[in-house]
């Protein structure tokens, strides 16, 4: 039996009302605003009062949720902690870890290739490690950062673009290795969001803002026949 996902990601604090009905709604990271990102109470106030009542509103009956470079907060509160808060929700919240639901595998890690100061980012090494353990039988692998050479150029005129592929190279070399059916990510915001193809998989960009932060994407949906 078909099921439908939606995937979404970079939310910044904006949280739409209007998300198209699904059974899944994935989202790949960046959920807090921006202007209080790294104060990590009132992130937590944030998480409690306004991120969980808005995801109980939303025509999904399963959310997966990862942490990006700008979620501090999941970096800085321990797993088990993050866990009790999602408790009793319909959140399932992925960190290198996997969850089945309705027979669909995914497994989520929030790990980005290092650049500035910044939430999960890693040297190339750590992370080649860190891939390591994403299983071989995934249908649905959700990261923040992209796969090095696929929807990783910059599609937007802003100062910092110089046309070149920004994904990660460790990253790449795992979605190669382990074949998951689809790589959904956001974190680059105005990259390609039409399907690419990476030896054997599906990627797509699902970041729902671009490069001025500016809602400009609409969600990816998804008619998963397992």
């Amino acid at each position: 039996m078909k099921k439908r996902i939606v995937a979404i990601s970079d939310l910044h604090g904006n949280l739409p009302m209007d998300l198209p009905e699904g059974d899944i709604l994935c989202i790949c990271g960046d959920i807090f605003p921006l202007n209080i990102q790294t104060q990590i109470l009132k992130c937590d106030d944030w998480l409690n009062d306004v991120f969980i009542p808005w995801t109980i509103e939303l025509p999904y009956e399963e959310i997966i949720l990862l942490a990006g470079n700008h979620d501090f907060y999941f970096e800085e509160v321990t797993p088990i902690d993050t866990f009790l808060t999602f408790d009793h929700t319909k959140i399932t919240y992925l960190c290198d870890s996997w969850v089945t639901i309705y027979g669909i595998k995914f497994y989520g890690t929030p790990w980005c290739h290092r650049f500035g100061r910044w939430a999960f980012m890693e040297d190339d090494v750590t992370l080649e490690s860190i891939f390591k353990h994403i299983p071989e039988d995934v249908d649905f692998l959700l990261t923040h950062d992209a796969p090095y050479g696929t929807s990783d150029i910059c599609m937007q005129n802003v100062y910092w673009n110089n046309g070149e592929h920004i994904g990660s190279k460790p990253l790449r070399d795992a979605i190669i290795e382990k074949k998951p059916k689809y790589n959904l990510h956001g974190h680059l915001h105005s990259t390609n969001h039409d399907e690419e193809i990476l030896n054997e998989t599906k990627v797509y960009n699902v970041s729902i803002l671009d490069e001025r932060y500016e809602v400009t994407y609409s969600p990816l949906i998804i008619e998963f026949d397992k």
